[in-house]
């Protein structure tokens, strides 16, 4: 059995790594607002980028997660603007668990890239555990108002919605609401970060009022909803450091093959071999755990959470480890900002730390685990 992809859809990503090679690549562009140019969105909508998700009867091509994998690595290893890839991710949830209404006025529009959606989902006092969120509605005066407070929120400015993770609401449980940013009640205060690549808002929310067409379901099928956005979240992100692994590895091996050292490249010395053949390994193995969990989150495979969760923890030491690695074969230069490296560690330790961290996802992984064995037992 074939598990490789097709020819077309390497040929899809080769197509998008020459578009944003073109845009994107300058080793010294820290906040270059190039990524949220609007030609770079009319580029990629375009290329179909935004429309891989969106179904044919809504202008898109109706693709799945499995052929997403492919570009949001692709994002990655180009340091794309993480607001593309919220959209896309944004994109999945209203699709599965959209009102008709809400799919007929969005996803054409996300097609074509005329709408950007910014994912709200992090708390400052809360983990990745939906229990934990604040963020919460209450109906006053017959109207659904939202009050909390989200962080790490990216290019909310740029954004046209909010996608916000509740906690526990009036319906019981964890659900989603897409929020105007222009609504009355919404607050932007900008972040500092390790990213230099992009901006990050936190958001205030004071008593924003919402629209009954614009709630991702309720209850337990909101609580479906937040879940799989984590996940596809989660995803995303292991996807973008593999792409970051990636990219580090190609710039690293091109330097050793032309640094010369005792007459010689340093790429021959065993000791450097034997660096790159680790880095190379480490980042064919996210590659197979990013891929495998896209096929789960894709298919609804019962040991969806567990491969997302897999692919989390390992893509996180991955780019942790490659990252060093290729600075430090870069010699002193490597850690000069001229070179522009340290632009894929900051990214990745951002990344890392998103959508729960690598001890979170083992954790998890060891609790799937155990209660699969303890449901085999029964």
């Amino acid at each position: 059995m074939n598990f490789d992809f097709s020819e077309e859809q390497y040929s899809f990503r080769d197509s998008l790594r020459g578009f944003l090679a073109d845009h994107l690549d300058s080793p010294t562009r820290a906040s270059d607002p190039i990524d949220d140019s609007q030609h770079l969105w009319a580029g990629l909508a375009d290329l179909g980028i935004l429309a891989i998700l969106v179904p044919e009867r809504y202008d898109g091509l109706g693709l799945t997660f499995v052929d997403t994998s492919l570009v949001l690595e692709e994002l990655g290893r180009h340091l794309a603007s993480p607001a593309i890839i919220d959209t896309m991710v944004a994109t999945d949830a209203i699709v599965r668990y959209g009102s008709a209404e809400l799919k007929a006025a969005l996803l054409p529009r996300i097609a074509k890239g005329q709408a950007r959606i910014a994912i709200a989902v992090h708390e400052a006092a809360a983990g990745c555990e939906l229990r934990d969120m604040s963020t919460a509605s209450s109906r006053q005066a017959d109207r659904l108002k939202l009050r909390g407070d989200k962080i790490l929120v990216c290019d909310a400015t740029s954004a046209d919605f909010l996608l916000i993770v509740e906690g526990a609401t009036e319906a019981g449980g964890p659900q989603l609401v897409l929020v105007d940013r222009n609504s009355a009640g919404v607050e932007l205060r900008k972040q500092t970060t390790l990213d230099l690549t992009a901006d990050y808002y936190q958001i205030a929310l004071r008593e924003v009022p919402l629209e009954d067409a614009f709630l991702i379901r309720t209850g337990s099928a909101g609580s479906s909803a937040a879940k799989r956005l984590l996940d596809a979240s989660a995803l995303a992100a292991a996807a973008q450091m593999t792409g970051i692994g990636g990219s580090v590895l190609d710039k690293a091996v091109e330097y050793v093959k032309q640094r010369v050292q005792f007459g010689r490249p340093i790429g021959s010395f065993q000791a450097i071999k034997h660096r790159c053949a680790d880095m190379a390994v480490a980042v064919d193995s996210s590659r197979s755990a990013v891929y495998y969990a896209a096929w789960a989150l894709a298919n609804e495979a019962p040991e969806c959470p567990k491969a997302v969760s897999i692919a989390k923890s390992y893509s996180g030491d991955m780019s942790r480890f490659v990252c060093s690695e290729g600075i430090q074969l870069h010699g002193g230069m490597g850690f000069t900002w001229a070179l522009g490296l340290h632009l894929y560690l900051r990214r990745a330790k951002l990344l890392e730390s998103s959508y729960g961290d690598s001890t979170y996802h083992r954790e998890r992984v060891l609790a799937e685990t155990l209660a699969e064995l303890s449901a085999a037992r029964r």
